[in-house]
């Protein structure tokens, strides 16, 4: 799961910070993603590249508006629960125009941030996102669909890179690459490239005949005999 904290104030950050780990702590959740913002100007640049599963937001901002961020994101993300947390007593009603989830008055005490959280996470359990399981040497992992930027073969392992910028190591596999990323590849986001590379195609910035190159810079091969497939795949999944 990831969590986006969007605050210009380091202190609030550190205070939601803590929060969300004492949150995970207690409700055992294997994995928890803290994304750390101090503007809204950062956030919206990333909200392409990373979908965050819960948003935290401030309203006051030296350079913008947290109700202002909210309706970028609901353009993009319209299910996706946003909660206000803000010294704004004022903002109450423009909350609800963004389908805000909760709005909280700093400070925020943690059993009635903990119980919304619970009530987020029971409503993006509803809608149900699909996620891979890998084992690795700490242990399963779930990771959602759209987390997924790429996938390597390396020798017998796979290396599943995620839009936050973490590596995943699977144990040894113990059958073909392909076979192993079926779940994905029944999924129209994601297209095999090579024999070593699985791409989600909504973390590609370029196609070129001869590669990809991905929304952190990397370039993933596109081999001779994957070309066409990968070709009827972009297009169909874009055009």
């Amino acid at each position: 799961m990831i969590v986006s904290i969007c605050d210009d104030n380091a202190i609030g950050r550190d205070v939601l910070r803590a929060l969300l780990l004492e949150y995970q702590k207690q409700r055992k959740i294997d994995d928890l993603n803290v994304m750390e913002y101090d503007s809204p100007v950062a956030l919206a640049k990333d909200l392409d590249r990373i979908e965050s599963d819960v948003y935290l937001l401030d309203i006051l901002f030296p350079d913008g508006n947290g109700i202002e961020l909210a309706r970028e994101i609901r353009l993009r993300y319209h299910h996706n629960p946003i909660i206000f947390i803000t010294s704004s007593k004022e903002d109450t009603l423009n909350a609800f125009n963004v389908f805000a989830l909760r709005y909280f008055v700093k400070p925020v005490r943690p059993k009635p941030f903990f119980e919304t959280m619970d009530y987020a996470v029971a409503r993006l359990m509803e809608d149900a996102p699909k996620y891979f399981m890998i084992n690795t040497i700490e242990g399963k992992q779930k990771l959602r669909f759209s987390s997924i930027m790429y996938v390597e073969r390396k020798n017998q392992n796979l290396h599943i890179t995620t839009n936050t910028g973490k590596v995943y190591e699977s144990v040894t596999l113990r059958e073909s690459f392909s076979s192993r990323l079926a779940p994905l590849l029944a999924d129209d986001r994601f297209v095999q490239t090579h024999v070593s590379f699985v791409v989600n195609l909504d973390a590609v910035d370029v196609y070129q005949k001869d590669q990809m190159v991905m929304q952190d810079g990397r370039q993933i091969p596109i081999s001779r005999n994957f070309s066409t497939a990968v070709k009827e795949r972009y297009l169909s999944y874009f055009c």
